[in-house]
């Protein structure tokens, strides 16, 4: 009896135990050695400097695309129909954009999108009847998906380990909290200062300059990390992870 009583109090206790969990072997890396780890990387600190001027441009473009329109005689219906072909244009694009991303590399796109903004500016600063900006606009669209899309998903990649909501979050500042800022201040000063028409073709001139340097810069940067993105790694993390010899 004493044994069977023994026995059904150890199968008991058996079932109270809860299985131990694995502990990953995955090491993070913090937020501060992962910022520092931009800074060392050629490729990351010029995809984070692009975000910046795609922002840029892009805050000082949509703050007076609209005076622009003003200014030749449009009213709020076609400022109404200029959002309205923008968003249609832009939606079937986040269809496509994984793809077409993968197609160009992240590098293309960026360079495609400030072009865009050139085209934008010098279509707005001729224009002469508030229909004149609806291409403008469809570009808008067409280009903003692919570039968005293709920026999370190169961030994603090269993201050390646990910090990719960081990345992420570094991406949306650079482009929209520091970005569209800065265009909406150096934009309005501009603005006052020599008018919009010559505010549109003065941001223009330096994008297409920013364009011509980074393709410069690209064709003579051959190991890039645009094409293949790999995570940004912590070499002295790396070399604690891994055992030592006399481990082995």
């Amino acid at each position: 009896t004493t044994t069977t009583t023994t026995t059904v109090a150890a199968k008991s206790n058996n079932k109270d135990k809860k299985p131990i969990e694995k502990e990953s072997n995955e090491k993070t890396t913090s937020v501060t050695r992962g910022l520092l780890l931009v800074l060392r990387n050629p490729d990351a600190l010029l995809f984070f400097f692009l975000v910046l001027m795609v922002g840029i441009s892009s805050g000082t473009i949509e703050n007076f695309a609209y005076v622009r329109i003003r200014e030749v005689g449009g009213t709020g219906k076609e400022m109404g129909i200029s959002r309205l072909v923008s968003s249609l244009a832009g939606a079937p694009m986040f269809w496509f954009s994984g793809s077409l991303g993968k197609l160009l590399g992240v590098d293309r796109i960026l360079v495609v999108s400030l072009l865009n903004y050139v085209l934008r500016f010098l279509i707005y600063a001729g224009m002469r009847n508030p229909y004149h900006g609806l291409p403008a606009e469809a570009l808008r669209g067409l280009t903003f998906a692919a570039f968005w899309s293709s920026c999370t998903i190169y961030a994603h990649k090269v993201s050390p380990p646990g910090l990719h909501a960081t990345m992420l979050m570094l991406v949306n500042a650079m482009y929209g909290g520091l970005g569209q800022s800065l265009g909406a201040i150096f934009g309005g000063k501009l603005q006052h200062a020599v008018g919009t028409v010559k505010t549109f073709y003065y941001a223009a001139s330096a994008d297409f300059i920013l364009v011509c340097g980074v393709v410069a810069y690209l064709g003579v940067r051959s190991a890039s990390s645009f094409r293949n993105p790999v995570p940004l790694e912590d070499t002295k993390q790396k070399r604690e992870s891994e055992p030592s010899s006399t481990e082995k």
